[in-house]
C-alpha cells in the first residue's frame, strides 16, 4: 500500500507525501506516523530511532509533530512501514529500495523521550479504526476470500479471466481490476504473495496459516490456480537466494506433517451435504466421538483424573477427551500410564506437537503459542491421579515431547 493510501485509512490526507511521514489530526485531535517496523521492539510495545541521517524538511515536521504530542499529551496513531532492504532505510536511502505502508489501528501510542535526533515512544495495543474505516469494512468484506470462494467453485484448475468472470457474475458490484493481486496473496508457491501481507513474519505452509489456500500451475502463459492441497502440492516457504530475489522454496515434509495432511484429506473427502441435516448431525457427532477416543479408555481416564482436565481442571465432561501420549498402535497402548485427560483444544495442540509435558510433569508450549492466551499455561504442573500407578510413564512423555522438540528444531 502506497503511505499516502495508508494514512487515507485514519481518514487524512498526508501533505507533502514526498518528504512528509507525519500528520496531526484534529478529529480526533491525535498525531499519525509512519514508523519503521525494524525499528519497533518485538513485541511492538516500544520504538526507539532517531533523525539525524533524514534527508529533507521531513524531519523536521515530523520532530514538531512529536513535540506537539509531548506538550498536548496527544495520542500517536501508526503507519507501519516495512522495507525490503531495513539497512539502506537505516543509512537515509529508503527512496531507493521498495516499502510497504499499513495502518494498524490498534496501537496508540505516547512520547516518552524527545531530543534533537533521538526519540522514544511506548505503545498499547488499546486502539480502533476509525468509524469511517469500519463502515467501509463491514459493507465490503475482503475481497480475496472471494477470489478463494471463486477458485473452489470452478472446482477445476482456472485461469484468471475464468476467476475474474466468475467473480462479475457473482459480485457485480465489487471492482476486480485486482483479481491477480488478491491470487498472489494467497497462492503458497507466489513469491509476490510477500507484497500484499506485510506484517506476516513466516511464510511455511506447515504452520497452518489461514490465507494458505491457493496452489499455481505454470508460470508465464498457461497459469491456472487451484486450492491448495499439502498432500498433493507439499509444503512450501518464501526465501531470497544469493542476489536478495525471493523464491518459493518447496520444503522437506517429516512423518508427522505427511500423516496429518493425509488424514485431512480423509476427512473431508466426502462432507455431508448441508441441505442434509441428519447426515450432517451424525457426521459432526462422529467427528466428536472419534476425537475423545475409544470408550473404555476414556472412561478409564475419566475415572483416573475425576472427570477433570489434567492442564486446566476444567470439569466439562463433554469436551474432555482421551489423549494418547505415545500414538495408538493397538489395545496394549490404551493404558491409563499412556494417556492424559485433556480438554478438546489442548488435545489439538498436544496431538499437533504445539503442547507437551515434560517427565517433570509440567507443560511445555511452542514457540508459536508463547504470544497467545495459551502463555500461561506454560510450566504449570499437571493435575496427576490420586494413585501413583495411573501417572503417565515419564519415558513416555520424554519420548513425545522429543518428538515435539525436533519437530519444532526443524521448522
Amino acid at each position: 500500500m502506497r503511505i499516502t493510501e495508508a494514512f487515507r485509512r485514519y481518514s487524512i490526507e498526508l501533505i507533502n507525501p514526498q518528504f512528509t511521514s507525519s500528520t496531526l489530526s484534529d478529529n480526533p485531535r491525535e498525531v499519525v506516523v509512519s514508523l519503521w517496523a525494524h525499528n519497533f521492539s518485538p513485541d511492538m510495545a516500544r520504538y526507539a530511532s532517531g533523525t539525524a541521517h533524514w534527508k529533507g524538511a521531513g524531519k523536521h515536521v515530523f520532530r514538531r509533530h512529536l513535540q506537539q504530542a509531548l506538550d498536548e499529551n496527544l495520542p500517536i496513531r501508526v503507519v507501519v512501514a516495512t522495507s525490503e532492504d531495513p539497512d539502506e532505510v537505516s543509512a537515509g536511502n529508503a527512496t531507493r529500495v521498495t516499502n510497504d505502508f499499513e495502518p494498524d489501528f490498534s496501537l496508540v501510542g505516547r512520547v516518552v523521550s524527545l531530543e534533537q535526533d533521538a526519540f522514544e515512544l511506548a505503545f498499547q495495543r488499546i486502539g480502533e479504526p476509525p468509524a469511517e474505516e469500519l463502515a467501509k469494512h463491514q459493507e465490503k468484506p475482503v475481497k480475496y476470500w472471494h477470489v478463494a470462494e471463486a477458485v473452489e467453485a470452478l472446482g477445476k484448475p482456472s485461469t484468471t479471466r475464468e476467476i475474474q468472470a466468475w467473480l462479475a457474475g457473482h459480485y457485480p458490484d465489487e471492482d476486480h481490476s485486482d483479481v491477480s493481486y488478491n491470487l498472489a496473496h494467497l497462492t503458497v508457491n507466489d513469491a509476490n504473495r510477500r507484497h500484499y501481507d506485510c506484517h506476516r513474519r513466516s511464510w511455511r505452509t506447515d504452520a497452518g496459516h489461514p490465507r494458505d489456500r491457493l496452489y499455481r500451475e505454470g508460470k508465464f502463459r498457461g497459469v491456472t490456480y487451484q486450492p491448495y492441497r499439502p498432500s498433493v502440492h507439499g509444503h512450501w516457504d518464501l526465501q531470497p537466494n544469493e542476489d536478495g530475489d525471493w523464491r518459493a522454496v518447496p520444503l522437506a515434509v517429516d512423518e508427522f506433517t505427511q500423516a496429518e495432511d493425509k488424514a485431512q484429506d480423509e476427512v473431508f473427502e466426502h462432507p455431508p451435504a448441508l441441505n442434509s441435516e441428519s447426515d450432517a448431525r451424525e457426521w459432526a457427532m462422529r467427528a466428536v466421538a472419534m476425537r475423545r477416543g475409544q470408550a473404555l479408555f476414556r472412561a478409564r481416564l475419566l475415572d483416573a483424573y475425576g472427570s477433570q482436565c489434567a492442564i486446566t481442571g476444567c470439569s466439562a465432561v463433554e469436551v474432555l477427551e482421551a489423549a494418547h501420549v505415545l500414538p495408538f498402535r493397538g489395545e496394549h497402548t490404551d493404558r491409563v500410564d499412556n494417556g492424559l485427560l485433556l480438554r478438546a483444544d489442548l488435545h489439538t495442540l498436544f496431538d499437533c506437537q504445539l503442547l507437551w509435558i515434560m517427565p517433570e510433569h509440567t507443560v511445555a508450549l511452542a514457540e508459536s503459542l508463547m504470544a497467545t492466551d495459551y502463555a500461561g499455561l506454560h510450566g504449570k504442573p499437571l493435575l496427576l491421579p490420586a494413585s501413583p500407578a495411573n501417572h503417565p510413564h515419564p519415558a513416555h512423555l520424554a519420548e513425545h515431547a522429543k518428538r515435539c522438540q525436533e519437530r519444532r528444531s526443524a521448522q
